[in-house]
């Protein structure tokens, strides 16, 4: 059997939560692949040569925070060692990656995604590019001409790159949309029974798990006394909110999450159509090249379709069991 040489670049915060390379040491150990921490402060090439790496470089900025020229600099003497080194497989292409932390340049590839199959859809939350020239009255015209439903998430362009990229506002009228610094996206809310689906991909193979989510706001129309939507703009962190072990938002939450039970596909098989999420799969193989990414899904009320909302490179494959990244790992690494 060959022996493969597979160079591990992820940075120490990253490394640390995933348990890298623990959680894949003795997997690769069987299947002959040889496991090397590069140490981007040193000479790349002197630590290969390399047949794949596997990398979060853009972790550097969450690592340098305060000194982002530092994290800039290893960034790009990675990308330099990968256009001197075109032979070695790179996992994943740099462009994607960087594509994928600007929200607006998702909804691209989140745009690819969507069909119909059967009764069912795949969808993207109708979304609007609010940019830094519009107007608070061009803002309210534009809302009103796209046909926008409230209520709607504010979300910023970044994805990626500060603390504020998880921060996001509901927002129940025309009026709390002023409250913004722009550019942001604005993108309708749909009410899918307080549920966040996570897929986690490794190559052709994925696990699903549920997470804890905002609770139903869609006000139908309704003779109940208590259907009155809040004036103000409640502000969340996407991240935390979809977290186990956070405290009870007694606003945004349905009921507790840490009194709830949340199931993996390890568990129940049949928590979404299997047929869709390989369709989706499938899409974002074709225009990304993407191998290890995440996405997330919302099954709307009433209709039982798939919101599509989020896409992202190399996540943190919590929530399933802990051996199936190291198993899907070196499979991915055995096909490519």
């Amino acid at each position: 059997m060959r022996l493969i040489r597979l160079g591990l670049l992820v940075p120490i915060g990253k490394a640390t939560r995933m348990n890298l390379p623990n959680r894949i040491v003795d997997k690769c150990h069987e299947s002959n692949i040889q496991i090397i921490e590069i140490n981007i402060d040193k000479d790349i090439e002197s630590q290969g040569p390399f047949d794949f790496v596997l990398h979060k470089v853009l972790d550097f900025y969450n690592e340098h925070k305060d000194e982002p020229e530092i994290a800039r600099w290893k960034i790009d003497k990675f990308v330099l060692y990968t256009k001197a080194y075109p032979e070695t497989i790179i996992i994943d292409n740099m462009d994607f990656c960087w594509r994928l932390t600007n929200r607006k340049l998702m909804i691209d590839l989140i745009e690819h995604c969507i069909f119909k199959t059967g009764n069912r859809s795949v969808f993207l939350p109708k979304t609007l590019d609010i940019t830094e020239n519009i107007t608070d009255l061009d803002l309210e015209t534009t809302v009103i001409e796209n046909k926008i439903q409230f209520p709607v998430v504010v979300k910023p362009h970044s994805a990626y790159f500060d603390d504020g990229s998880h921060l996001m506002s509901l927002v129940f009228n025309h009026e709390g949309l002023k409250d913004f610094k722009k550019p942001y996206l604005v993108q309708e809310f749909c009410d899918h029974g307080a549920v966040l689906y996570k897929v986690f991909v490794i190559g052709n193979k994925y696990h699903i798990c549920e997470r804890p989510s905002v609770k139903n706001l869609v006000v139908e129309d309704s003779l109940e006394i208590n259907c009155k939507q809040p004036e103000t703009n409640i502000e969340f962190d996407s991240f935390n909110i979809s977290k186990l072990g956070q405290c009870f938002n007694k606003v945004l939450h349905s009921e507790d999450p840490n009194h709830q039970t949340w199931f993996s596909s390890d568990q129940k098989s049949s928590l979404l159509d299997k047929e869709i999420i390989e369709e989706i799969i499938l899409r974002i193989k074709k225009y990304s090249g993407l191998n290890l990414y995440g996405f997330d899904i919302l099954m709307e009320e009433h209709t039982g379709n798939y919101a599509l909302i989020d896409i992202n490179q190399f996540p943190s494959y919590k929530g399933i069991d802990s051996s199936h990244f190291a198993y899907d790992l070196v499979e991915l690494l055995e096909t490519l």
